[in-house]
């Protein structure tokens, strides 16, 4: 089976953890800062497996948090099983600022046995604190430039799993904030909430979790932190696909 060019695009889109869909922001508040608290160590690793609809696993995602100084740089590593048995890589890098979580630097590289697809940003803030990203996107060498000018409260999309982790967790709390997606190369409105406690089974056992649902245009993704700190995520639920904390690291 040769994977073309749709199939990687495609990757890139199956493995954002928040995926920017079309739809209508009229109805979402005015951005504002989500962020409230940094929980997490310098340093931590967490492997999820991931399902699909009908509970197949499919691959395996890790989340890995470094701090470097004023700066933290956060980590998707995808692995997805096609089904000739091939190995599909998707690897994302982003540094954002260690207090706001404000976007610095974007990298990422999608890859298959024969196709690339990579993209890099550089983001910009003005003295107003309105974001802006420049985006070069490769598509097997295929290469664009753009600038996304995002506006006030920009987030990079792929820092979502620990920008929702720093929300002040409280019944009802809900916001709105705005998402930058590099590979898509747009912002848009996304609407997250708080919407009560669940149990869930955890690498260690039952974890009391905060569930968070998002709203980016007319998606909804579910996730479910722990109530307790360091506010680890337990599962995502991203339709088709599932995340599920399967294993931690907090040692280097």
């Amino acid at each position: 089976m040769t994977l073309g060019r749709p199939y990687v695009l495609a990757l890139l889109a199956a493995c954002a953890l928040l995926v920017a869909a079309c739809g209508s922001e009229t109805n979402f508040d005015d951005p504002e800062d989500p962020v409230s608290q940094i929980s997490w160590p310098d340093f931590e690793r967490l492997h999820y497996d991931i399902f699909d609809q009908t509970d197949i696993k499919r691959g395996t995602l890790v989340l890995e948090t470094l701090r470097q100084d004023d700066v933290y740089q956060v980590s998707l590593r995808f692995r997805l099983d096609t089904e000739s048995g091939e190995v599909v890589t998707d690897d994302v890098d982003v540094w954002v600022d260690a207090e706001s979580l404000q976007p610095i630097r974007y990298e990422r590289r999608a890859e298959s046995s024969e196709r690339t697809v990579s993209a890099e940003a550089d983001y910009r803030a003005n003295a107003d604190g309105e974001v802006s990203a420049y985006v070069v996107l490769d598509e097997d060498g295929e290469v664009t430039e753009e600038t996304v000018e995002a506006g006030l409260f920009a987030f990079d999309n792929d820092s979502s799993a620990w920008l929702w982790r720093s929300l002040a967790f409280e019944q009802d709390l809900e916001l709105t904030y705005r998402s930058v997606n590099v590979v898509q190369r747009r912002s848009q409105l996304v609407q997250v909430a708080v919407r009560g406690q669940d149990t869930l089974r955890g690498p260690e056992g039952d974890v009391v979790v905060w569930q968070v649902v998002a709203t980016p245009g007319v998606e909804i993704s579910r996730a479910w932190y722990e109530i307790e700190p360091p506010h680890r995520l337990i599962r995502w639920d991203q339709q088709p696909r599932r995340f599920v904390l399967t294993r931690i690291e907090t040692e280097p």
